[in-house]
């Protein structure tokens, strides 16, 4: 069992989800666009200063035209987008979400690859490293 709001990680990974899927259709090429989800179990990962014995990353990777390179550093910030009619919202709040279960959360991007990785702690207790 997993101590997490349900409802606010299921928003979470759909903000990536929305995005990834209007990234590739801008493309005009959705039929050979793909959104993949992948989900593990790590062992002793650190979020923060706060080593966790296991924590589960869950990806969601596409294969669009990647995050341009001058919006990666600011990405996660409230009011930034790189579509015209984005409101910069959706990130923001799923980082939002992340932090609240002390989770963490990344994103890799260039042409073709845009890789959003979740990473949320397992157990309870961990220790201070």
């Amino acid at each position: 069992d997993v101590l997490i709001d349900s409802e606010q990680m299921i928003q979470a990974v759909l903000n990536i989800v929305r995005n990834a899927m209007q990234a590739i259709s801008s493309q005009n090429e959705l039929r050979l666009g793909r959104i993949t989800l992948r989900s593990r179990a790590l062992r002793q990962f650190t979020i923060g200063h706060v080593r966790h014995r296991l924590v589960a990353r869950v990806e969601i990777i596409d294969n669009g035209p990647g995050i341009p390179s001058e919006l990666q550093d600011t990405l996660f910030y409230p009011m930034v987008s790189g579509r015209p009619d984005g409101t910069g919202l959706g990130l923001a709040i799923t980082q939002n979400i992340i932090s609240q279960h002390q989770g963490l959360i990344e994103c890799e991007s260039h042409a073709g690859h845009t890789a959003f990785s979740i990473y949320l702690p397992l157990e309870q207790g961990a220790t201070a490293s």
